[in-house]
């Protein structure tokens, strides 16, 4: 059977969304989102996530921090049986930053789609018209959209009220739980 893929968004799509998140003890999962992960390793799907992470740039935490924090959230993730394939992230931002080797434009941070291109090649996804990208951003579903993915917007997190109206998901969902439920559904 050939590899699924599934693109998510971390913060308000599998963790609460707080704003410039870095520190261990202010994760917490959303409700039913670990399900919805082991609904997608269940079904064949390898969930891969993507996820912007410009506290590098702003210098509240290092590089290694942030693979040390998504660890801990895989860590989390793992003892109620739901993997996430791989976490890419984008430590950039063009204009916000203490840090300036990370502060600059780059072809990794959401919208664009380079995490998603980057997850391509290491994986050997042929066709990305059959991937979805699931956010609650604009950026997420523009991401996707650039990538030639299908897109679901989600209603935890920021839910698409993040002050941009240029991406126009294909589909909409309350959750992970439930935009997970009718991708496996509709196979």
């Amino acid at each position: 059977m050939k590899d699924k893929y599934i693109f998510l968004d971390m913060d308000g799509v599998i963790i609460v969304e707080k704003d410039l998140l870095y520190k261990k003890e202010d994760v917490e999962l959303l409700p039913r989102s670990d399900e919805a992960i082991k609904l997608l390793n269940n079904n064949n799907y390898r969930p891969i996530v993507i996820t912007n992470k410009p506290i590098v740039a702003r210098g509240l935490c290092s590089f290694d921090d942030v693979i040390e924090l998504h660890s801990y959230i895989e860590g989390i993730l793992a003892k109620k049986n739901a993997k996430i394939e791989k976490i890419y992230f984008c430590p950039h931002h063009p204009k916000k930053g203490d840090n300036p080797q990370y502060t600059r434009e780059c072809e990794c941070r959401k919208p664009k789609a380079g995490m998603i291109f980057e997850a391509r090649r290491d994986y050997g996804i042929d066709d990305l018209s059959s991937c979805y990208v699931i956010g609650d951003k604009t950026s997420d579903i523009l991401a996707g959209k650039n990538a030639g993915c299908r897109t679901i917007l989600v209603k935890t997190g920021y839910g698409g009220d993040d002050g941009f109206k240029d991406a126009t998901p294909d589909y909409e969902a309350r959750d992970l739980y439930e935009a997970v439920q009718n991708i496996v559904l509709k196979k």
